[in-house]
C-alpha cells in the first residue's frame, strides 16, 4: 500500500477539528510513521499540543497523544484548500 501523506494529514487534521482523536491504527500505518507525521504538522503549525514520546536510544516513537491537540488556523487553512482534491 503506497501510503497519501497528504490523504493523511487532511484526514488527522479534519478528525482533530472534529474533535476526535486519532490513532494509528484508523489508518492502518505503523505508530512510527504516524508519530513522524503528527510531528510534522505540529512543526508546520497546523496543530499544537500533540505529545511524541520517544525512546532514548533509537529515538523511536513509543506513544503519540492527541488528546490536547488543537488544530490551528494554517491547519483550518489547510483543511480548507485540500478537501476537494480528497473527495
Amino acid at each position: 500500500m503506497v501510503l497519501d501523506k497528504e490523504k493523511l494529514i487532511l484526514d488527522i487534521l479534519e478528525g482533530l477539528n472534529n474533535q476526535e482523536e486519532p490513532k494509528f491504527y484508523d489508518f492502518e500505518i505503523e505508530k512510527q510513521t504516524f508519530g513522524e507525521i503528527v510531528e510534522v504538522i505540529q512543526e508546520k503549525g497546523f496543530i499544537s499540543g500533540a505529545s511524541i514520546y520517544r525512546e532514548c536510544l533509537e529515538n523511536k516513537v513509543i506513544s503519540v497523544s492527541l488528546n490536547k491537540a488543537k488544530v490551528e488556523s494554517k491547519g483550518l487553512n489547510y483543511i480548507e484548500n485540500n478537501i476537494m482534491s480528497h473527495i
